[in-house]
């Protein structure tokens, strides 16, 4: 059976590609004389294998590209495994350090705290050894009462009585290189009877020198004071009996004079017991007992 060339060259554009690629003839028109006189061989399955064509297959060209611009600041890097290990070294470090810093600051604090302390209490000896502090006694030796007469007759006496107190406090400086001053202006005077308050006031600025006793007068009124009929009755067996016991609290800021140094004030306090024979501005004072105390580094009776 022989082939018509005019009629195989018909047949090749039918044996193109879907697109991807394309079939090109394997021989020009003259080479096929003599291919026909070759016995026909079974048709294969593989189109590819035959002689007469060969198959070119191209990648297919995008149709458009595009261009994506992104801002500098959404662009994100993974940062080397380098980096991780250097943070965490310097931040070990700073860590170390700052821990080194608070140490050594408490360290300092402590010491200087300690130094501190220590001159304190040096300066406290040496000046305890040079001026040898002593207590400074107190005593009332007089008590002027007002206002409370006729306190025992029920049917005679008003019914609000204004009492009035004056004090005269004897001051007994036994140090021989230390003053002292007494700061009237926030000190406090206040008289009671059997618990119930009478009578407030306060007392005088003035300085005692070494080895010195000062008298003074420290005065307390009050006002508007009402008595029970039991404290009435109280008051008038003490005077039938020529004791009225009587309380006087006495507190006084004080600064003692180390030589040329003033210290600073610290509270002195005196409470008194005081018994008088009568109710009476002449009345006399028949027992008194004071409890001194001032609150300073150590004193000595």
């Amino acid at each position: 059976m022989q082939i018509d060339s005019d009629e195989r060259l018909e047949e090749q554009p039918m044996m193109r590609g879907n697109g991807h690629g394309r079939v090109h003839p394997a021989a020009s028109s003259s080479d096929f004389s003599g291919e026909m006189n070759q016995p026909v061989s079974a048709p294969s399955s593989d189109p590819s294998s035959s002689p007469l064509y060969s198959f070119h297959f191209e990648k297919p060209v995008p149709q458009s590209s595009y261009v994506v611009q992104v801002p500098k600041d959404k662009v994100f890097r993974v940062p080397p495994p380098e980096n991780a290990r250097l943070f965490e070294h310097y931040t070990r470090r700073a860590k170390r350090r700052s821990r080194c810093s608070c140490v050594r600051v408490c360290t300092c604090l402590l010491a200087a705290t300690l130094a501190i302390a220590f001159l304190l209490a040096a300066a406290a000896g040496v000046m305890y050894l040079v001026f040898r502090p002593r207590r400074p006694s107190y005593a009332v030796q007089a008590l002027a009462v007002s206002g409370l007469a006729g306190v025992g007759n029920a049917s005679a006496a008003p019914a609000a009585f204004s009492p009035g107190f004056d004090a005269t406090v004897r001051a007994d400086n036994p140090n021989g290189k230390i003053g002292v001053h007494y700061e009237g202006g926030r000190s406090r005077v206040s008289v009671s009877y059997d618990g119930v308050p009478l009578a407030d006031g306060a007392c005088p600025a003035l300085y005692q020198g070494p080895r010195n006793v000062t008298v003074f007068v420290a005065k307390a009124k009050g006002s508007g004071i009402r008595f029970s009929q039991g404290v009435r009755g109280q008051m008038a067996a003490a005077e039938r009996l020529r004791s009225v016991p009587f309380d006087v609290d006495v507190e006084v800021p004080v600064r003692l004079q180390l030589g040329g140094v003033k210290t600073w004030a610290v509270p002195a306090r005196a409470r008194c017991t005081v018994a008088v024979d009568r109710l009476a501005a002449d009345a006399k004072v028949v027992s008194s007992s004071c409890d001194v105390k001032v609150r300073l580094l150590s004193w000595r009776n």
